[in-house]
């Protein structure tokens, strides 16, 4: 799988808030069911790979669990609901050993297409940004392009195409 790489400082500008969609913290349970949600139709490979494989449920437990052990703050966590109270996605910005990043984000199947992507990454890096974080990264298969193009909007500049090998059958 082809992986694009981007990085966002603050000489690229901070996204603009919207206002359409409004993020608040919520439990591991509320967190794990918008994972499941966001799941189905990803166009991810790993998550279309582990649904295959593994079924809807240990895939978001695993994304969640992997996400809780990464060095990124749980605190950081939202889930984005529209103005009508539904929820549309999430946002988890979290950290490597060397740098912010992106984590994870997603939109739920019915509020796809609509732009709630760039509100949502918009969230993460103003997160970032406003901690006086100077450098955020982030990655997308390169078959992503809906988020490849989110990243473009949100002044986040592809500086790489990083290589993902495996050896697992797919069934």
């Amino acid at each position: 799988v082809e992986r694009l790489q981007f990085e966002w400082a603050p000489a690229d500008g901070l996204p603009p808030a919207t206002g359409r969609l409004r993020f608040t913290e919520a439990s591991d349970e509320e967190f794990l069911a918008v994972f499941r949600r966001i799941a189905e139709g990803s166009l991810d490979a790993q998550t279309r790979a582990n649904l295959a494989a593994k079924g809807v449920d240990a895939t978001a437990r695993e994304d969640m669990d992997f996400y809780l052990r990464a060095p990124g703050k749980r605190e950081w966590w939202r889930v984005a609901y529209t103005r009508e109270g539904e929820v549309a996605g999430m946002a988890i910005p979290s950290a490597t050993p060397y740098n912010v990043n992106v984590g994870y984000l997603g939109v739920v199947p019915e509020f796809r297409g609509r732009g709630y992507v760039d509100e949502v990454l918009a969230e993460i890096t103003r997160l970032h940004a406003t901690n006086g974080e100077l450098c955020i990264t982030a990655t997308t298969d390169m078959g992503n392009a809906p988020m490849a193009a989110a990243f473009g909007r949100a002044g986040y500049r592809n500086t790489g195409i990083r290589i993902n090998l495996s050896n697992d059958v797919q069934p």
